[in-house]
């Protein structure tokens, strides 16, 4: 890239590198079938992404609304977890987080791109956002003049093409993840009897004991754990509180750790762990129940995506652990980019699809701006409940 046909500009602590070229390549790529594709799809499949946006906020308030026990685990639920920015939101790893954010939003406006090139608009610049020297992001700049000279249908194609191919990228990424890598995935020899640690509490008998996540638990003071039930069962009426056993664990390591009583019951001797079973989680990923697991952060579980569990689980394909990382992370930071950008609100696509539609109904840009601003308080309002009700009535 000469220095003739890069521009750096700065903005506050980001710098954008502008390249003549990358927008000539996005030039070339809109003759391409994909942005046939892009632009079949772009405007079903943001209305749709639109409905469903609003079903899962409404069907999480109306949750929050009918239910003490859903606003406790809310309220539990960082704030930071509301942003999508990998190291801030603690559901998010950093490094697959941010090389999913890089792709996502490259992919986003690239597809912007080639559309409105394909629909005669010029884009005069594109490049990538540098904070320091970490790539965080990309852009494209379309000629204004030519974009508002087209008609209704060609503002929305190019509107849409965003969220469309951040879509079809997530779901070829969970595809390749779920038909092939999952299906070779299985438990460890070493974890299949035991019962499996997903969770250790701060200052606990088992953090004391240097129990850590990941662990399984073979057998403590000769019992051996088969499962959850009787180790619930072991804590709850063959051991009390205060008790010093030996925990047997995988590897044929063990530790010595000293019983506390529950909190909820005294009677009850706890070690301080949240256990799980790894082949019923293997078996929730592989044959779930509903698709919207896969909304969830792997991280949130004991999946077989999540680093602090992930030893429990083995597979023949070489690096699996770092390949299904990156599949899993890039289909969800794509899915909800392009659900959250569909959402009708000002600064997002949805904002100005909706923005668009009005206009062409109204006859009356002013008009458009003001019913764009209304729906737009409205959808926040309803993002902001979703995040306030539980903090205040949970």
């Amino acid at each position: 890239m000469s220095a003739k046909d890069r521009k750096i500009k700065s903005y506050f602590v980001f710098l954008l590198l502008e390249s003549e070229r990358a927008s000539l390549l996005i030039k070339r790529l809109s003759r391409s079938a994909l942005t046939r594709l892009l632009i079949a799809l772009g405007v079903p499949v943001f209305a749709g992404l639109c409905v469903f946006a609003f079903y899962l906020i409404v069907g999480s308030l109306l949750a929050d609304l009918s239910s003490s026990q859903v606003r406790a685990a809310q309220s539990s639920v960082p704030l930071q977890s509301y942003v999508l920015i990998p190291g801030l939101n603690p559901f998010v790893p950093l490094l697959y987080g941010l090389l999913a954010l890089i792709i996502a939003v490259t992919i986003h406006e690239a597809a912007h791109g080639v559309v409105a090139w394909r629909s005669g608009v010029k884009v005069e610049g594109a490049g990538i956002i540098l904070l320091g020297f970490i790539p965080v992001g990309a852009y494209v700049r379309p000629a204004e003049e030519e974009y508002n000279s087209k008609s209704l249908r060609q503002k929305l194609n190019i509107m849409s093409a965003g969220v469309t191919a951040n879509l079809i990228v997530a779901l070829v990424c969970l595809a390749l993840l779920v038909f092939l890598i999952l299906p070779t995935v299985s438990v460890a020899q070493d974890a299949r009897h035991g019962v499996a640690v997903y969770y250790v509490s701060k200052g606990s008998p088992a953090n004391l004991a240097g129990i850590v996540p990941g662990d399984i638990i073979k057998a403590i003071d000769g019992y051996q754990i088969p499962n959850m039930s009787y180790l619930s069962y072991l804590e709850a009426k063959v051991f009390k509180p205060g008790e010093n056993v030996s925990i047997l664990l995988q590897g044929g390591k063990s530790v010595n750790l000293v019983f506390e009583p529950s909190p909820i019951n005294h009677s009850i001797a706890i070690m301080g762990i949240i256990p799980f079973d790894p082949q019923e989680e293997l078996r929730a990923w592989t044959h779930p129940s509903t698709p919207l697991v896969y909304f969830a952060p792997a991280s949130y579980y004991p999946s077989p995506f999540n680093s602090l569990t992930q030893n429990i689980y083995t597979s023949p394909i070489p690096a699996w652990q770092q390949i299904s990382n990156l599949l899993f992370w890039i289909w969800w930071v794509n899915v909800n980019l392009a659900v959250f950008n569909a959402l009708p609100m000002y600064l997002l696509d949805g904002g100005q699809f909706v923005k668009e539609v009005f206009t062409s109904l109204f006859g009356s840009k002013a008009r458009a701006e003001r019913a764009t601003g209304y729906v737009s308080a409205l959808v926040l309002g309803l993002i902001l409940s979703l995040i306030l009700i539980p903090r205040l009535f949970g």
